[in-house]
C-alpha cells in the first residue's frame, strides 16, 4: 500500500530573498498541493511572521540579506513557543561545502538541501521531515532535532550506495565494548620499526 501525504492543511513559512526561486518553490510546492504558504524576504520579516502567526514548516535560504540562516534557525530554537521551537526547518543553499552544511545542521536545521532543488528531492526532504521520529536535544550548546540519523539508512529504505544500512539494524550480535577496551583503542601504542 502507497502512503499519501496530504499537505494541502500545512502552512509554509519561504524566507528567501531571490524572487526567481521562490517564484520557481512557489509552483513546487503548489504541486504538492502545498498552497497555504506565505513568502518574506529577510530573517526579521521571517521573525515577525513566525511570532504573529501559526506555522508547520519553515522553508528559508541558507544565505538571508540580514543573516545567515544559521542565526534565525538558532532564535527559533531558543523561543518559548514550542511551535517555532520544534518547527521542521529544511533549508536550502547552493554552497553545500562541508563546513556550511555541519553549521547549518549545528545550528538546528532538521535537513539542508542543495540548490537547485527538484521536485522529487524537495517533496522527499519535506515528507522525510515530517514523517521522521527524531528526538529533539536540548542542551548548553544545542537545541534541535538530534543529529544522530545518518546510521538508520535513506528516508525510503533503499539506499544508493552500498553502505548505505537497511531501515530494519536488528539486534546487536556481539555485546557492547566496555570503557577500558574503548580507551584501549585510543591510548597511543609504542611500536618498534625495524
Amino acid at each position: 500500500m502507497v502512503e499519501k501525504l496530504n499537505f494541502s492543511q500545512i502552512e509554509a513559512l519561504v524566507i528567501d530573498s531571490d524572487q526567481y526561486s521562490t517564484s520557481i518553490l512557489g509552483q513546487i510546492l503548489r504541486g504538492f498541493g502545498l498552497s497555504r504558504h506565505h513568502i518574506v524576504d529577510t530573517s526579521e520579516e521571517g521573525r515577525t511572521r513566525l511570532n504573529a502567526a501559526h506555522f508547520d514548516l519553515l522553508i528559508c535560504d541558507a544565505i538571508l540579506p540580514d543573516s545567515h540562516a544559521t542565526e534565525l534557525i538558532k532564535w527559533m530554537r531558543r523561543q518559548a513557543s514550542l511551535n517555532i521551537k520544534y518547527m521542521p526547518v529544511v533549508v536550502l543553499t547552493g554552497y553545500t561545502q562541508y563546513t556550511n552544511v555541519v553549521n547549518l545542521r549545528d545550528a538546528g536545521a532538521n535537513i539542508v538541501v542543495r540548490k537547485p532543488v527538484s521536485p522529487n528531492v524537495l517533496f522527499d526532504h519535506i515528507a522525510w521531515s515530517a514523517r521522521t521520529e527524531r528526538p529533539f536535544i536540548e542542551t548548553d550548546n544545542y537545541i534541535g532535532p538530534d543529529r544522530r540519523f545518518k546510521n538508520t539508512g535513506p528516508p525510503d529504505g533503499a539506499g544508493r550506495r552500498k553502505t548505505d544500512l537497511t531501515l530494519e539494524i536488528g539486534e546487536a550480535k556481539e555485546p557492547n565494548m566496555s570503557q577500558e577496551e574503548i580507551d584501549s583503542l585510543l591510548r597511543p601504542t609504542k611500536v618498534e620499526i625495524e
